[in-house]
């Protein structure tokens, strides 16, 4: 976390922040001058089936989580800030999502309770990107070098077909061992 914070003082450009509550980062990326803030954040949780679908940009405007990029350019954003705990339901498009809209560096982070930060990674190297991983006992952060990555948009959907039967895989194993 405290790389995150100290990269942010090196920050130009446009960021997109989603999910992110941390103030710190928040407040550090508001004194940036040098920087174009957006901001999508999501409502709290209601419960299992009232859960919230869509988030909301600082204008007010509300867009659904699965397609965020349809609210930016193709590559026009220069640094992608992510909470994943906040946007963890939808976190097999955010892979695919962010590396289409993001030009420079994309920051993962979030605490090891739901995800580590290696199958992070695995699927952002599907992109050939140079990836740094760091994780500790309870948070981890990876940061996608994503300025020479190729997005293709069949391979793109063959992913999301892989990865829905191996999300399969693992809840009928999860069920069968307990």
């Amino acid at each position: 976390m405290k790389e995150l914070l100290n990269d942010i003082f090196h920050f130009s450009g446009n960021v997109l922040c989603i999910g992110v509550d941390n103030s710190k980062i928040i407040s550090s990326l508001k004194k940036n001058k040098k920087i174009g803030l957006y901001e999508l954040n999501r409502p709290e949780k209601r419960g299992f089936f009232a859960r919230k679908k869509r988030i909301k940009t600082e204008t007010g405007q509300s867009v659904k989580i699965k397609k965020f990029r349809t609210l930016f350019k193709k590559k026009s954003i220069d640094y992608l800030i992510i909470n994943l705990n906040n946007v963890f339901d939808y976190y097999k498009y955010i892979a695919s999502n962010s590396i289409c809209i993001c030009n420079k560096k994309i920051y993962i982070y979030g605490s090891s309770d739901y995800i580590n930060a290696e199958l992070i990674a695995k699927k952002f190297r599907r992109y050939e990107t140079n990836i740094v991983c760091k994780q500790n006992k309870n948070n981890y952060l990876v940061v996608v070098e994503c300025s020479k990555a190729k997005y293709n948009w069949l391979k793109d959907k063959f992913y999301l077909v892989i990865d829905t039967f191996h999300n399969l895989g693992d809840l009928i194993s999860y069920f069968l061992t307990s």
